[in-house]
């Protein structure tokens, strides 16, 4: 299975320099890489792999199919959904005047990326990474000692729904400026207010 991992990685990695497949939404000249796409990708490529790996191991002379577990459909749900619910986020963002959107700045690197918002590294970010990442070496070693794809217990598929669903949800206000503080539209409201404060000559 390591064999594939490095093949799919190396994919992905050509790919998003390509055509960007792991970055946000974004005017920049070098977009930052997107916490959600990222989860989807990273699980998709454990999962696949895993497949691939079982089918082809060559204790499977009959090249069977492995069953998926409801688990892993669900994991694999809790990632598109994620990522869907973040798309959707992005175009509201993008169509709202009165959002400074932070993705619009340019990218560091994977990892602060990820990790951050328009505040910087944010918990609720470190959390979701911690958790795929705990779960997904979890599975790892199960595929390699087990020659099975795992099921996950439901707490801790709760554990990666909340953490998922707690990142899309704050996703949804990272970009708002809730402390009236944004200085462009500060200043548009102040040109509005003395314009409609020259009072009427004659």
């Amino acid at each position: 299975m390591v064999l594939w991992l490095i093949v799919y990685f190396l994919i992905i990695a050509y790919l998003d320099m390509k055509f960007q497949l792991l970055r946000d939404t974004s005017t920049a000249d070098k977009k930052p890489y997107s916490l959600s796409r990222v989860q989807l990708a990273w699980w998709m490529g454990f999962v696949l792999c895993a497949f691939v790996a079982l089918v082809f191991d060559k204790n499977n002379p009959d090249f069977s199919i492995p069953t998926f577990s409801d688990g892993i459909l669900i994991i694999l749900g809790i990632s598109t959904g994620t990522t869907a619910a973040a798309s959707l986020t992005d175009v509201s963002d993008e169509t709202n005047d009165q959002v400074t959107r932070h993705q619009n700045s340019n990218g560091t690197n994977l990892i602060l990326d990820i990790l951050s918002d328009k505040g910087g590294a944010s918990v609720h970010r470190l959390q979701a990474v911690f958790f795929n990442l705990i779960f997904a070496v979890w599975f790892f070693l199960k595929v390699w000692n087990e020659k099975i794809i795992p099921d996950l217990e439901p707490n801790a598929l709760i554990l990666l729904g909340l953490s998922s669903g707690t990142y899309a949800a704050l996703k949804t206000q990272e970009n708002k400026d809730t402390s009236g503080s944004n200085p462009d539209f500060k200043a548009e409201k102040a040109d509005d207010k003395n314009e409609n404060d020259i009072p009427p000559v004659g």
